[in-house]
């Protein structure tokens, strides 16, 4: 089963074959974690940074910032049981667009929320993907079926 995550919002799996994947991230940010011993998996997909972001959507219901989303993201992860000491992350996206001027730089932004919170879990550096503000198509998928995250960037897959 193909779970995507639509952006503002995550997904989490536990014990299950199942795949969760991103749309086109653009400048948006999609954080993968991977806990292969305890078999859970996240996928969190935003394209907003900050909390004024956040909207309500009729058939939607809300889209939530990547300041909204990231802490409860990691707060339902670690009460899941994910080990954070053995788990893989990747960030990717923040895409960078060749004509866009420096102060419409939303990717970086996006970048830098996610960075805050994940700089205050405890996790091995060695252990966390960085794949952002490549100018090209860019996906995430985590998939508990097969135990690994894969990134794609253009059509070229990282499998980590």
């Amino acid at each position: 089963m193909i779970i995507t995550v639509p952006k503002g919002t995550y997904q989490i799996i536990q014990k299950r074959g199942i795949i969760l994947k991103t749309g086109f991230l653009g400048s948006g940010i999609g954080v993968g974690i991977i806990d292969k011993e305890n078999e859970i998996g996240g996928l969190c997909h935003y394209v907003l940074p900050y909390k004024e972001h956040d909207i309500e959507i009729e058939e939607e219901g809300v889209v939530l910032s990547g300041q909204s989303l990231i802490p409860i993201f990691l707060e339902e992860l670690t009460n899941s049981g994910l080990d954070f000491n053995l788990a893989k992350i990747a960030i990717v996206g923040g895409s960078k667009y060749k004509n866009s001027p420096e102060d419409l730089n939303i990717g970086e932004l996006n970048f830098k929320v996610v960075q805050s919170y994940i700089i205050k879990i405890p996790i091995n550096p060695d252990n966390i993907v960085l794949r952002i503000g490549f100018n090209c198509q860019t996906y995430l998928e985590v998939d508990l079926k097969e135990k690994v995250i894969k990134i794609n960037l253009n059509g070229e897959e990282e499998i980590i």
